[in-house]
């Protein structure tokens, strides 16, 4: 087990619900220029007949918005971990105008992973854009992704460095994306219930929701994850409680008293109404999180019968250029981010 940071981390991502709403920098509200730019780069690959996931950064130029982009990856990594670009062009009745619209983005802030196999409807290469909607299954089973119905999610991190989520339609009620500082709930645990820190150091094994994943026969990661890892003067954060208890259920086999307490107490604190921040998204926006500072949870929604009507976001996977360095057992068979570059399909 790696050493464990016994101070309170001070950097900007440690942030709290108050921080957010004094400083708003975080929200980025494009102009009419940077939407026209972005309407002309969008119109080229479309006359050229390029879909999502076939044209590179230079075939998107965008010289207004690429400043602001540049500024919003620092800020992952070296701020708050989090930001909200609103009022994106997109067409609620073009699908593949609006995964362009993301990938294109998305080229600015690093490479796109592939994502599961099963989430995704929209089709492009390699699953690099998952395209997110109710497919009306059923959450409780353990080999369901969250992404895959419109249930309530619980906070968790995704494994990439970056997650890059689009509104294309909201839902009509309901669907509330949520988001936690990990570090201030660290600092929280910390400062309360210390003696956890140590389990969460050691971490859980995960289920891999009968994926294929090299090394584990019994379709849990081979090793256990950490959920907190303190590497090279930076914490980061790799927390699920869903595929912990799916693993508990496939084994049979209960977690010590210390385990389940480190879990829950986790759980209490990202749904303390101090640290987390709601998110309404609205068509337009697009939310950008670092997936080792940020945790996110969602509220569950139900669509209209109308189809067209229906709750729909579009997500990437991204390793970031400027990515902390992760240490090996937090990383290996887990993450895919800058310390395990694979396919995330293997999650």
């Amino acid at each position: 087990m790696n050493s464990m940071l016994m101070e309170p981390v001070t950097e900007p991502s440690a942030w709290r619900r108050a921080d957010l709403e004094r400083d708003r920098s975080w929200e980025i509200r494009l102009d009419a220029a940077q939407r026209a730019e972005l309407a002309a780069a969008l119109e080229r690959n479309a006359r050229r007949g390029l879909r999502a996931a076939e044209f590179a950064r230079t075939e998107f130029e965008l010289p207004r918005l690429a400043p602001v982009l540049e500024g919003v990856l620092r800020a992952m990594e070296h701020g708050r971990g989090v930001a909200l670009l609103r009022g994106l062009p997109v067409r609620d009745d073009d699908d593949e105008h609006n995964a362009r619209l993301l990938w294109g983005i998305g080229l600015y802030l690093g490479r796109a992973l592939p994502q599961h196999p099963r989430v995704n409807l929209g089709g492009y290469r390699d699953d690099l854009v998952a395209t997110l909607v109710d497919q009306g299954l059923d959450y409780n089973r353990p080999e369901v992704h969250g992404a895959q119905t419109g249930a309530a999610q619980q906070a968790h991190c995704d494994p990439s460095d970056l997650v890059a989520l689009m509104c294309v339609r909201p839902a009509a009620s309901g669907g509330v994306s949520r988001i936690v500082s990990a570090t201030a709930v660290y600092n929280e645990i910390l400062r309360t219930r210390p003696e956890l820190l140590e389990a969460l150091y050691r971490g859980y094994r995960h289920y891999l929701r009968k994926l294929v994943h090299e090394g584990s026969g019994d379709g849990l990661t081979p090793a256990r994850i950490p959920v907190f890892s303190y590497h090279l003067g930076r914490l980061s954060c790799n927390f699920n409680t869903r595929t912990v208890q799916a693993g508990v259920q496939v084994l049979e086999q209960p977690l010590p008293p210390a385990e389940q307490q480190a879990l829950d107490h986790m759980v209490t604190l990202t749904e303390n109404a101090a640290l987390y921040y709601d998110m309404d998204l609205a068509a337009g926006d697009l939310q950008l999180l670092n997936n080792y500072t940020i945790l996110h949870a969602r509220s569950g929604w139900s669509d209209p019968p109308d189809p067209r009507r229906r709750r729909m976001m579009l997500r990437l996977w991204l390793k970031a250029p400027n990515a902390r360095a992760l240490a090996p057992g937090f990383a290996g068979g887990y993450v895919s981010g800058s310390s395990y570059d694979v396919a995330a399909a293997a999650y």
